[in-house]
């Protein structure tokens, strides 16, 4: 942290350096030259020469010992350099010089909160406290430093006793505002927000970061009454608009949502964002068919149209089924040919609706434009997966692991495709337990390491991983059935039938369904 002197002026500083040689002990002639240097020392520094500077200052010292300006100057020469160490040999000899000058015990706290030493920087900044309870430059680097030592309450009662001098500057209320949030003090923090609002005239950044604090602690109502009031004033800020609308959307206030975002339209009429979130709003009110005009009407280069192909889709599958939502997927895999997200959702929606053929198609079509991309090399494995074609996808996503060998979805992919084939079953339960440790909480990867240990042999490790898997993701129709499989090995039969009814019910694909349907039916024929 570079450290900085502001002398008010150039000229004052000389001729206080004049003063200085007029009541030391060299000789006139080493004042003159100690003066030459100084002069020449100041004229390099100004121009950023900070080698030459210190140089020259460091004659300057020689030729008389006793100056005390031209060592604050070296303190701040050797701080720019990061020879931290030598500016604090500097500073210490000044003080010897010149015990009370609060000039070099503020250069010292600077080296060493450089040094990355904040108790001492804040011991070294109380003794200038003591004598000037109202130094606003002490008062300003204390906070940096307990800071640095992780004391927030000491931060926040150094910004009170810069408050105590300055009650009118918001951004020291914006500043105990944060500090107060990052202690939990809730009430307070909110108090403080509100107050820096008050103080700033209402000023649009401290407006935005007050708002966001108070929907943060679920103060909706309250953050609300203040973007109304900002907008009162500015009617036309898009921010703040969109802030508000943010709560309205939250809090269901559907037609309040509508109205405003039917403003947006009305001096913007192409806007994409409120053209998307007022397709939502007719959404919930259930104007389905508004919503779907308005969501055909977003840009394909707006951040939103991938969203509203998938807002598009859903509509179309609710309101007239699954063969025109394919449809739809087809229409717009031909349209648009320069997003991959796109060809990414095609291919899992159509998995999802058991079209694991014509996901697979979408999953290829966008790999012949973007052959790297490793969500659409995901999403083919997936398809070849789901057709059956295990070797296959493992020979196209395996690649995947010498470009990231950390990534979970790859290491649970791989995994779990070697514990179906039934091989590399060691290294398979690493990359399942590597890839858990990114995302212990991820239900299917929890299941991958279940069947593994399954397939392993080991029972009682598998039974209670997937009881765990289970928990996280009780609606998965495989997971449910994986439960049966080892429940069933481990001669719990009863509670077994239970899981494979419990998977037939949330089957989705029709090889899941039927398999598992074999499973059930030996339960009912007691063919177990």
């Amino acid at each position: 942290m570079p450290i900085t002197i502001r002398w008010p002026l150039k000229a004052l500083l000389l001729s206080l350096f004049c003063l200085a040689f007029l009541i030391s002990q060299v000789s006139a002639a080493e004042r003159a030259e100690a003066y030459y240097h100084f002069l020449a020392g100041m004229k390099a520094y100004q121009e950023g020469k900070l080698y030459e500077a210190r140089k020259e200052l460091l004659k300057t010292i020689k030729k008389d010992p006793k100056a005390i300006y031209p060592r604050k100057i070296l303190i701040e020469i050797y701080g720019r350099l990061g020879e931290y160490d030598k500016a604090e040999a500097v500073a210490r000899k000044a003080l010897k010089l010149s015990p009370g000058d609060d000039d070099i015990l503020y250069l010292l706290a600077k080296v060493y909160l450089s040094q990355n030493r904040p108790a001492r920087a804040i011991v070294t900044l109380e003794k200038i406290l003591e004598r000037s309870p109202q130094d606003e430059r002490a008062l300003g680097l204390l906070i940096k430093a307990y800071l640095s030592e992780k004391d927030l309450s000491g931060a926040i009662s150094s910004v009170e006793r810069l408050l105590a001098i300055h009650p009118e500057a918001h951004h020291l209320w914006l500043l105990k505002a944060r500090l107060l949030a990052r202690t939990e003090r809730t009430s307070e923090a909110k108090e403080a927000y509100l107050k820096a609002v008050s103080i700033s005239g209402e000023k649009l950044q401290v407006v935005l970061e007050a708002g966001e604090f108070l929907k943060k602690i679920g103060a909706l109502a309250e953050a609300e009454d203040l973007y109304r009031r900002y907008l009162e004033k500015n009617p036309e800020d898009f921010h703040v608009k969109q802030a508000l609308l943010e709560i309205l959307l939250t809090e269901g206030k559907w037609s309040e949502a509508r109205s405003l975002l039917e403003e947006t339209l009305q001096q913007d009429p192409e806007n994409p964002r409120a053209l998307f979130f007022l397709g939502l709003v007719f959404e919930k009110e259930g104007q389905q068919e508004k919503a779907l005009e308005l969501y055909r009407q977003i840009p394909r280069d707006s951040l939103f149209f991938t969203e509203a192909v998938r807002r598009t889709y859903s509509l179309i599958l609710d309101l007239k089924g699954p063969e025109e939502g394919l449809a739809y997927l087809k229409e717009i895999t031909r349209e648009v040919e320069d997003n991959p997200e796109i060809f990414v959702f095609a291919a899992t929606a159509a998995e999802d609706l058991d079209r694991c053929e014509e996901g697979l198609a979408f999953a290829e079509k966008g790999l012949a434009r973007f052959s790297e991309n490793r969500d659409l090399i995901l999403a083919k494995g997936l398809l070849l997966s789901c057709l059956g074609k295990l070797r296959e996808a493992l020979r196209l996503v395996e690649p995947l692991l010498e470009e990231d060998p950390d990534d979970p979805v790859v290491l649970n992919f791989v995994g779990y495709t070697y514990a179906e084939l039934g091989e590399n079953l060691s290294e398979a339960e690493q990359y399942i337990r590597k890839a858990l440790k990114t995302m212990p909480e991820a239900g299917y990867i929890v299941d991958s390491l279940a069947w593994v240990l399954f397939k392993q042999g080991k029972l009682e490790e598998a039974s209670q991983e997937i009881k765990r898997a289970v928990e996280l993701s009780p609606e998965d129709a495989v997971i449910r059935e994986h439960e049966g499989d080892i429940l069933k090995a481990l001669g719990r039969m009863e509670e077994a039938c239970r899981s494979y009814e419990e998977a037939l019910k949330r089957a989705k694909h029709r090889r899941d369904r039927e398999r598992i349907e074999k499973k059930v039916s030996a339960c009912r024929g007691e063919n177990f």
